[in-house]
């Protein structure tokens, strides 16, 4: 009798172990794509109520004396509603700010707009000036938003003349009809007309007699109709522009206690100044 142990070969699962191990893997992979799932994903917070402002255009570019316009639009944020009024800050000096309408009532989640309108003077500086324009509604404040406005030196070049009609005598008056030339190619305003009398010429016999007649024998009433006032190309006048003529400037020869024959047939020589602006 053979008493030799008798071995038996192992064998070896290979599916077990394998399926053990993929097994392990979705066990571990579960935790993992449900916290993914779930994962920074919490109540959304809620935005503040609020308002926004913008301005379009941010810039514009105007003559002295001229007035530029914006679109002020306001934006409701976090269901704001309610009325809403404006303000500008930071404009130069001779410069006033008008909102049409004055305030708005901006609803939930709308918007509203308005029109500025920025009105400069013929004496406001020649500059490029930032300013901000805001939004308000009890403590509830806007951002400030940025706007520009540049304003320009007046360039518009025009002739300007008079002319007299009649025969000065003592105590009498004369209207003086300026002629304004105007050589560009659109019409603009006219503002600050003025008339001077540069000088008075006398005739060869009041010279020669040494009969005096001066300046200070005449006195001048300044341009009173509207400003501007509007030329058209070419060259029109106060009578063709329809002005009245109790608005034109005037001359008036002064009666003094003095010896005024070294006025008779005098000439007066005049100047004239005025401004031109963009119409």
């Amino acid at each position: 009798m053979d008493h030799r142990s008798q071995r038996k070969t192992p064998v070896f699962r290979v599916g077990a172990p394998v399926r053990a191990l993929l097994l392990a893997l979705v066990v571990a992979f579960i935790p993992v794509t449900a916290l993914a799932a779930s994962g920074g994903q919490g109540t959304p917070s809620k935005a503040p109520k609020g308002i926004t402002v913008s301005l379009t255009p941010s810039s514009r570019t105007v003559d002295q004396g001229q007035a530029a316009t914006y679109m002020v639009i306001a934006t409701s944020t976090g269901g704001f509603s309610g009325p809403v009024t404006f303000a500008a800050a930071g404009l130069p000096a001779g410069t006033t700010a008008a909102w049409s309408p004055s305030s708005v009532s901006l609803p939930a989640g709308g918007t509203a707009q308005v029109t500025l309108t920025l009105g400069t003077e013929p004496t406001t500086a020649v500059a490029k000036t930032n300013f901000t324009v805001t939004g308000s509604s009890g403590t509830v404040k806007s951002n400030a938003a940025p706007g520009q406005l540049q304003v320009l030196e007046v360039k518009r070049s025009f002739g300007i003349s008079g002319s007299v009609a009649g025969v000065l005598a003592p105590g009498t008056s004369r209207p003086i009809d300026l002629h304004l030339t105007n050589t560009s190619n659109k019409g603009f305003g006219v503002t600050n007309l003025t008339v001077a009398i540069s000088q008075v010429v006398r005739t060869q016999t009041a010279v020669a007699a040494n009969l005096p007649c001066t300046v200070s024998d005449y006195q001048l009433t300044q341009y009173s109709g509207t400003y501007p006032l509007s030329i058209p190309v070419g060259t029109s006048s106060l009578s063709g522009l329809g002005v009245p003529q109790a608005a034109w400037p005037h001359v008036k020869m002064l009666d003094t206690l003095q010896l005024q024959d070294g006025c008779k047939g005098a000439t007066i020589h005049f100047t004239y100044s005025g401004t031109g602006q963009a119409d």
